[in-house]
């Protein structure tokens, strides 16, 4: 598969300008622009998460590592290619993006390091306790799965319980208007979420 890596990339940083999310980390609810309500959050927030199996060793990794988290017959499956280190300007998770391209859909998969557990961690984030978000398990990791309220049509994100005090951050943005929808933007999400467990693991 052949990528328009220039116009991916362009594509990328526009759909972030244009529509307020960034590709830095994800929209908590003291920065994020979608719209949110006390509603969408519960006085009392738990996911429940299963034991983790193990440690994923992610912690202090830096961006080139991070590129090396899907492999070459991975990022075919998931029709993405490349992988370059995440831009920086906020939100300073290390981390790596991958252009994907599935029929006229564009999207962009980034993968990142966030250096806090995910139960505390997902107190920030209005895409997790919104009421589309739903938990299960990668792997054996448990994950949940969220999109920014009011937003959903531009992605979708995984959220990895992967060792103590570090969450694995799974992004899909699309770049494509009404290419894919959000079951298929999730699926996708997921699919990239188990991809880069499965090689953590074998590491």
């Amino acid at each position: 598969m052949r990528l328009r890596l220039g116009f991916g990339l362009i594509a990328l940083a526009a759909a972030a300008a244009l529509t307020g999310c960034t590709v830095n980390g994800p929209d908590t609810d003291e920065t994020s622009s979608a719209p949110t309500t006390s509603a969408t959050k519960p006085e009392t927030f738990s996911l429940n998460l299963p034991q983790r199996p193990r440690d994923l060793q992610i912690a202090g990794k830096q961006d080139a590592d991070i590129c090396t988290w899907l492999t070459s017959d991975q990022k075919a499956k998931l029709e993405a290619g490349g992988g370059r280190p995440v831009v920086k300007n906020g939100n300073n998770y290390n981390g790596c993006s991958f252009l994907g391209q599935s029929g006229k859909a564009q999207f962009g998969i980034s993968l990142r390091v966030v250096p806090e557990g995910l139960d505390a961690f997902s107190q920030k984030i209005a895409a997790v306790q919104a009421k589309t978000a739903k938990t299960y398990e990668v792997n054996g990791f448990g994950a949940v799965q969220g999109q920014i309220p009011g937003a959903e049509s531009l992605g979708c994100a995984v959220f990895v319980d992967a060792a103590e005090g570090q969450t694995l951050y799974v992004d899909l943005s699309l770049t494509t208007p009404g290419g894919m929808n959000n079951d298929q933007m999730c699926e996708r999400a997921k699919q990239a979420a188990e991809a880069a467990v499965t090689t953590l693991q074998g590491s």
